[in-house]
């Protein structure tokens, strides 16, 4: 056998255990919206169930591109709000009353995005979901180009210095305007 083919027989087998691997990881069972226990990692549940609903697609982390872990909303459980979304890295996710969610639109550009950073993933991304529904999740296109996640219409946003600790209220109803929001879009209050 040559060294050439010795090499393409040990790709072959290596390809298929990285294809079986992902299968096996893959395979999770649909989370249940009416279920939203903490997530603590994208490695820890599989992508919601279905297809992309009726806002038209997928949310993300900002900075799950390719390569990367798949852009992700969890619903999880904090002391001080009660049951919210964060993005893949546990930071809490945020929607604005300057905005609108029908149609959804963001009118936090230029100096507000640079603290109120758009939750962003690429138009072909796929999502991992727990504990929010992917028929509520969907995309609208920035000035920038880029597709920024919505939930039930309303733009999302993490804040530039949180870092995932869920301890506190983070950046809960700063300046009137700004809130965390709940696997159905609404916007937390203190529990």
């Amino acid at each position: 056998m040559t060294r050439s083919a010795l090499f393409r027989m040990i790709f072959g087998l290596l390809c298929g255990l990285v294809l079986v691997g992902a299968t096996a990881c893959g395979g999770a069972e649909p989370e249940s919206a009416a279920d939203p226990s903490p997530a603590p990692s994208a490695a820890a549940d599989g992508p919601d169930g279905g297809h992309d609903g009726g806002h038209g697609g997928a949310h993300g982390s900002g900075h799950g591109g390719h390569g990367g872990p798949a852009p992700a909303l969890f619903a999880v459980q904090t002391g001080p709000l009660g049951v919210v979304v964060t993005d893949g890295s546990g930071r809490l996710v945020y929607r604005s009353d300057a905005d609108s969610a029908d149609p959804p639109t963001s009118n936090c550009v230029d100096e507000c995005a640079q603290t109120w950073i758009p939750v962003t993933a690429p138009a072909d991304q796929e999502l991992e979901l727990a504990g929010v529904k992917r028929d509520l999740v969907g995309r609208l296109q920035r000035p920038d180009g880029s597709s920024q996640l919505t939930l039930v219409g309303w733009p999302l946003y993490y804040h530039r210095d949180d870092d995932g600790t869920l301890t506190d209220a983070g950046h809960n109803g700063e300046g009137g305007t700004w809130f965390v929001v709940t696997p159905k879009g609404e916007k937390a209050s203190p529990a």
